[in-house]
């Protein structure tokens, strides 16, 4: 606020009473309160005509799988019969840096992708010959939110099963060691299992209890657990659908 300037010729006095009444007279007036807005985000849904096959899509390049540039993630429901497995890539998924999804030929699965500058408008599906199959694209503008949980207990997991799996292949395929060393390698990847385990705050906790059990009662013989998945699938499963793949880090072979 600017304050009237005193007159000229008037005392300090005076001009210092005129400042002091302009502050306390004049008062502001309240301005109007502002109203918080809110951002509302729309999320666009589109679905795209149905691809279908019989067969696996081989060979390579699979088959056209076209990404609306709006998509950020797409749902594809995939359909055949008869009880056999199938097996999905959308693009490169190690470009990607998301995974391939599987399930059983049983009626109708809906399996999502995030879809990324990385992902390559191309569809690959492998089923048992003689399988027809129908994909149909959904596509969304939300984005792929992967669940940090299981982001972490899939990384933790990963150094487990290399440890597992290296000890395995170590033994069996180059002889690099006796199975006394394979026994300590077995057991020490164990206590981490055993802490993942108790710690574990998804739906995998059932999974490395199983995996443990199977482990530490003598199940494990050496080379079984790279002959024998079956406990490992559950795990794979979970970290595969939230698109954090288990990652093995080789110690043997080129």
């Amino acid at each position: 606020m600017r304050h009237p300037r005193a007159a000229v010729g008037a005392s300090v006095f005076g001009a210092l009473v005129l400042t002091l009444v302009g502050c306390t007279a004049v008062e502001r007036e309240a301005g109007p309160t502002p109203t918080p807005t809110v951002e509302t985000v729309v999320q666009v849904s589109t679905s795209g005509p149905a691809i279908t096959g019989t067969g696996p899509t081989e060979p390579y390049p699979g088959v056209d799988f076209p990404l609306p540039d709006h998509a950020r993630t797409v749902t594809i429901d995939f359909e055949c019969e008869g009880g056999l497995n199938f097996h999905i890539e959308l693009g490169d998924p190690m470009a990607a840096g998301d995974a391939a999804l599987r399930g059983t030929c049983d009626g109708i699965t809906s399996l999502t992708w995030p879809v990324t500058d990385e992902t390559a408008p191309k569809l690959f599906v492998w089923t048992p010959d003689g399988v027809a199959w129908s994909a149909t694209p959904h596509y969304s503008t939300a984005e792929f939110i992967r669940n940090e949980a299981i982001t972490a207990e899939c990384e933790a997991f990963s150094a487990v099963y290399s440890e597992l799996s290296n000890a395995d292949i170590g033994l069996t395929e180059y002889q690099a060691f006796d199975e006394a060393e394979w026994k300590r390698r077995v057991d020490a990847a164990a206590a981490e299992l055993e802490t993942l385990a108790d710690t574990s705050e998804t739906t995998m906790a059932e999974p490395f209890d199983a995996l443990l059990t199977w482990v530490r009662d003598g199940g494990h013989a050496p080379g079984t657990l790279v002959t024998d998945v079956s406990l490992i699938d559950p795990i794979s499963d979970t970290c595969n659908t939230n698109h954090t793949p288990l990652i093995l880090m080789g110690e043997f072979g080129g």
